[in-house]
C-alpha cells in the first residue's frame, strides 16, 4: 500500500510516453491510497495542459475516465485535519493531507514534487519519481 499525491498520477494517466510509463510500472501491484481531493488537483493539472496545448483535451477526457475507474481508495482529509494544521509551516494544505494519510497510514508517500520531496516535518517515507 502507497499513498500516491497528485504529481505522479496526472503523469501516470496522462502521459503516453516514456516518463507515464515508468509512473505506471512503479504504481503496479500497489494498492493506492490518497485523500479525496486527488480528483479534482489531477483534473486541475489537466485543465492546464490543455489550456498549454501540452495535451489534447481528446486525450484529457480520456484520462478523467481512466481516473473515474482507478481502483484507488480515496480517503477523507476529516481525520487528519489537525496535522495539516501541523504541517502550515513547510507546506500548503493540500500537500500536508498527503503527508497526513501517508502518517497515519504508516505507508510511503509516493510525489514526482521535489519540493515537496525536501518539505521539513513529514514523519513517513517519501518516495520521488520523475527526472
Amino acid at each position: 500500500m502507497i499513498v500516491v499525491d497528485a504529481s505522479v498520477l496526472a503523469v501516470a494517466l496522462g502521459d503516453d510516453g516514456d516518463e507515464g510509463q515508468r509512473f505506471r510500472e512503479r504504481l503496479e501491484s500497489e494498492i493506492l491510497v490518497a485523500p479525496e481531493l486527488i480528483d479534482l488537483e489531477v483534473i486541475s493539472v489537466w485543465r492546464r495542459h490543455v489550456r498549454e496545448k501540452l495535451m489534447t483535451a481528446r486525450r484529457a477526457r480520456a484520462a478523467v475516465e481512466d481516473l473515474s475507474d482507478l481502483p484507488i481508495r480515496r480517503c477523507s482529509h476529516q481525520p487528519v485535519l489537525q496535522r495539516i494544521w501541523d504541517l502550515r509551516h513547510t507546506m500548503t494544505s493540500y500537500d500536508a493531507a498527503y503527508i497526513a494519510l501517508a502518517e497515519t497510514l504508516a505507508v510511503a508517500l509516493v510525489t514526482a514534487d521535489a519540493h515537496l520531496a525536501r518539505a521539513s516535518g513529514a514523519r513517513c517515507e517519501i518516495e520521488t519519481l520523475g527526472g
